[in-house]
């Protein structure tokens, strides 16, 4: 598990390379944006100076690495707020969401993929094969499109948008989650609302990974020595439930967290989409609107940390897998 150490420092290395370089890329300057067309080249050019943007581009990349790093991640050129107390505004409801979606795609995959290779029901084996399929094929944003109008259009059972009653009075923000903020404080009102905005989002982004936990899942339990010891285990009279809890579930744990550590980055991703179509105020959108808007530092340091967040999960996932089986690090 050591040897990877090395392999997920150069994955951040190369990452975060990309992202200084794409940023840095974007017609147009960020300090005269900022200023307009009214301000003389001069005042331009000593900002640019201030802000070190006239510098070299490898000097600026290893310069915005050692603040970030160091938690210096700077100021909005838009709005003058640190981008830290940015972070701390709207990374949680991206969390929030993310989490949600994961719990429910993974809950939904997992049951999919370990009842259809029991082979008592084949048309949930089939329903395996669709929510691949549906999941990997059709686009995030066109299953958002199609849950408003089905759920909050044609049946008014959601609200159409955003993360809580305007005119609701929220509870004291203790965790950033508004689901478990309005469950400490025993708020039922507020604990409905957050969960009644929540339902649609986490839906559409959960499709993703029911999609790659089913898949992986399936597929592997599909295997013939998988096969045969099901047909052992049932020959032993053990009943369903026994066969899936005690023993599929375990024989599936390795790659069903591994594809869980895979998609968590899939699932950032697909909040930056889900986020806009239901106008979700998380980091997703504000990142959009910062690289619009030519917000250098807070879309470079932002993005960053989504990518030493994804290594982060990944590498803990390996670590997962190689305490549920051992012997494969070795072969590896």
């Amino acid at each position: 598990m050591l040897r990877k150490i090395p392999f997920f420092f150069a994955l951040y290395f190369f990452a975060s390379l990309a992202i200084f370089a794409a940023i840095d890329a974007i017609p147009g300057d960020p300090v005269a944006l900022r200023f307009g067309k009214t301000v003389d080249a001069e005042r331009v050019a000593l900002e640019r100076e201030r802000l070190g943007l006239d510098r070299p581009f490898v000097e600026r990349y290893f310069i915005s690495q050692k603040q970030f790093l160091g938690g210096e991640w700077g100021s909005s050129l838009s709005s003058g707020r640190a981008t830290t107390e940015d972070f701390r505004a709207f990374m949680p409801a991206t969390l929030e969401l993310s989490l949600c979606a994961l719990v429910v795609g993974v809950g939904v995959g997992l049951s999919v993929a370990l009842v259809g290779a029991l082979g008592t029901h084949p048309w949930v084996a089939r329903l395996a094969g669709w929510v691949g399929a549906i999941g990997l094929v059709v686009p995030i944003f066109w299953i958002g499109i199609l849950l408003l109008v089905v759920g909050s259009l044609w049946l008014g059972w959601f609200p159409m948008g955003g993360r809580f009653d305007m005119a609701a009075i929220p509870p004291d923000s203790v965790t950033g989650f508004l689901i478990l903020d309005s469950a400490i404080a025993g708020n039922l009102q507020a604990l409905g609302g957050a969960f009644s905005h929540i339902v649609l989002p986490a839906l559409c982004l959960s499709v993703f990974p029911a999609a790659g936990v089913s898949s992986v899942t399936y597929a592997r339990l599909q295997e013939p020595e998988l096969q045969a010891f099901i047909v052992a285990l049932r020959s032993r009279g053990y009943g369903p439930m026994r066969i899936l809890w005690r023993h599929l579930l375990r024989m599936s744990a390795g790659p069903t967290v591994t594809v869980i550590g895979t998609s968590f980055g899939a699932l950032l991703g697909g909040a930056f989409l889900t986020e806009t179509v239901f106008s979700w105020p998380g980091i997703g959108r504000y990142l959009v609107t910062a690289i619009l808007e030519r917000d250098v530092f807070v879309a470079q340091n932002l993005l960053t940390f989504l990518v030493l967040l994804v290594i982060f999960v990944a590498f803990v996932s390996d670590m997962i897998v190689f305490k549920l089986n051992p012997r494969k690090e070795v072969r590896g």
